[in-house]
């Protein structure tokens, strides 16, 4: 099988072609030729005047619905979303229900999607059922192949509890991930405390509940390293995700200059909307972290630029129907984001003025992961998808995933992914 692509702007920052225009010939899944112009004969011709290459999106966050959860998400419609929207490899969080949190639960989630094109790692649990009452069984499972360890979707409250889990991992090469929130101070809320939490009566979400926790685990980790003696692991860090204020940069920013191994990554929907899009009470806009200020979200935009934070990420949580379709204050959090990821950050970003758009939604996070992308260069494997530009309203007919419950319904695109390519696993004119 050969394909070729006419005239595509390459946008692999590790590639000598990187921000030229050239011609790429593909057979049998891998890069044969790279050149101005390409006159051969192939199976399938790819030309439009605006054409772009990226590498496949590498997503740090995706909430894990399996087992307990198939009417929300099932591993078919998981992977028809990662693929429609480029992602070829997610951190699978462990929110399954039952947890996944045996050897062999890690071990099936890391070879489920084998083969489609798409491939999920799995996070482990840093305490059983992710109760906060006992440990898993960390050693075990990171033998058995995770490197990457939460609590759920979000931190652990105890102080001792994750005091002695950084003290454990840290000889490992192993990533600790926290989702910073104080739940004493975001019981009950709603949307960020502020403007618009007052407008609408609705309980806020201080920024203290998500600043307080950075602060309290960014000590936590220096008293960890401080007394290592020697020990942690170059590859062992501390991971934020989901920041969503202009302090939690700043503190992230000053750790990492003080040589504190902490990274940290920012869902979409924070880079794209403000508190202000929750003004008529849309549930689909209903997050957590909530969506801050416009100074937070410029702010997590320095952020990516200074490389505080390393990665932007979905945050793909499926919702069912029933959940959303209720008075604000009794549906549910969250959004499904693996199709939309990509698409929305590279508008948003060119708009930022941001380059190399490609180490965050990709490098850095393949970087976390510990997989090495292959480059856009003769005789590596084609691995990355391309946009057009082609502006239209996001509608909820364009989703394959089985919840619809997407923040960027009604939302402006301004490209289309026209197509996904793993190898010889292919789809074009999606």
């Amino acid at each position: 099988m050969r394909i070729l692509f006419k005239q595509i702007l390459i946008q692999d920052s590790r590639s000598s072609f990187y921000g030229k225009k050239v011609d790429l010939l593909a057979s049998n899944g891998q890069w044969v030729e790279i050149a101005p112009q390409i006159q051969v004969e192939a199976d399938l011709v790819i030309s439009n005047s605006d054409l772009q290459w990226f590498p496949s999106v590498v997503d740090l966050r995706v909430h894990n619905t399996l087992p307990g959860g198939e009417h929300k998400e099932d591993w078919t419609s998981l992977q028809a979303a990662a693929w429609k929207g480029g992602v070829l490899d997610f951190l699978l969080l462990p929110t399954g229900d039952p947890v996944p949190q045996q050897p062999e639960a890690i071990q099936f989630i890391s070879g489920k999607l084998a083969g489609s094109g798409v491939l999920a790692y799995p996070a482990a649990p840093l305490t059983l059922g992710n109760k906060a009452e006992n440990f898993s069984d960390l050693m075990d499972l990171h033998q058995a192949g995770a490197s990457w360890f939460s609590h759920g979707a979000g931190a652990l409250q105890d102080t001792d509890l994750m005091l002695k889990c950084l003290q454990y991992l840290q000889p490992l090469a192993a990533k600790v991930i926290s989702r910073p929130d104080v739940k004493g101070l975001s019981l009950f809320g709603q949307i960020h405390e502020g403007l618009q939490s007052t407008l609408l009566g609705l309980k806020g979400i201080p920024v203290l509940a998500e600043t307080m926790h950075v602060k309290r685990d960014l000590d936590l980790l220096a008293y960890v390293m401080q007394h290592s003696f020697g020990l942690a692991n170059p590859d062992f860090s501390l991971h934020f995700s989901c920041i969503s204020t202009a302090e939690s940069v700043r503190l992230i920013s000053d750790a990492q200059k003080a040589g504190l191994p902490v990274t940290a990554d920012v869902a979409i929907y924070s880079l794209v909307f403000t508190e202000d899009a929750v003004s008529d009470f849309d549930t689909l806009k209903k997050v957590n972290p909530p969506l801050r200020t416009e100074s937070d979200r410029l702010a997590l935009w320095q952020g990516l630029k200074d490389g505080a934070i390393m990665a932007v990420v979905s945050d793909h949580h499926p919702v069912e129907v029933e959940n959303k379709e209720l008075e604000f204050d009794q549906a549910s959090f969250g959004t499904i984001g693996l199709e939309t990821l990509a698409l929305t950050f590279i508008d948003e970003a060119k708009k930022q003025g941001l380059t190399k758009i490609d180490n965050y939604l990709s490098l850095g996070a393949a970087a976390f992961l510990g997989i090495q992308l292959p480059e856009l260069k003769i005789g590596e494997t084609m691995k990355g998808f391309i946009i057009v530009a082609d502006s239209h309203v996001y509608t909820i007919k364009e989703i394959v995933s089985k919840s619809k419950n997407s923040i960027f319904i009604g939302h402006t695109l301004k490209y289309k992914i026209l197509g996904v390519f793993n190898g010889l696993n292919y789809s074009y004119g999606q």
